[in-house]
């Protein structure tokens, strides 16, 4: 499977207050953040260039690289929503997950071709993007996104069933 990240909108997720970033034919790109936290000497740690990559796998599978499903930022003013929009084969994807939102409550939309294919519930909708996307699990994703960002120490600190798991699904799917 190939997938193309076309963009990312993130609403009060995380660290991020709102943000859109476009994906799509930007080569390697260099993430610079800016802490602006002034109690914190750091420069840039805290500052929302993991959250990126958190906001991608939330959108996909309702929690973030480390697990987590608490992903409202405090400091917003309503609830977090991601919309992801990418290419899988033939087929242009969004999908819109959102928590605690005051207009979009916490639900989960699926777009497939612009067309609705979402379930009538936040459930049914868990169930059919596992079906139309089978190969993307959170276990995976952070795989991909932890080795990408040259933190291999995360996957060889996994248990051996867990790297087993993750090494199994990319030789089974030929990843």
């Amino acid at each position: 499977m190939k997938i193309l990240f076309q963009s990312i909108h993130i609403e009060n997720f995380l660290s991020i207050g709102n943000a859109t970033i476009e994906l799509n034919d930007s080569g390697y790109t260099l993430v610079n953040g800016i802490n602006q936290n002034p109690d914190d000497s750091a420069k840039s740690n805290g500052s929302g260039k993991s959250t990126i990559f958190d906001a991608i796998v939330y959108s996909l599978t309702g929690e973030t690289i480390r697990g987590s499903k608490d992903v409202v930022n405090i400091h917003g003013n309503d609830g977090a929503l991601v919309e992801l929009n990418f290419v899988v084969g033939h087929d242009e994807y969004k999908i819109i997950r959102t928590k605690d939102h005051s207009k979009y409550k916490t639900n989960l939309k699926i777009y497939i071709n612009g067309e609705d294919k979402s379930g009538k519930g936040i459930a049914d909708s868990k169930k059919l993007l596992a079906e139309y996307l089978p190969d993307l699990t959170s276990s995976l994703l952070g795989s991909v996104i932890v080795l990408g960002q040259g933190l291999p120490q995360r996957f060889t600190n996994n248990s051996p069933a867990g790297r087993k798991e993750v090494l199994a699904i990319h030789i089974k799917r030929g990843v």
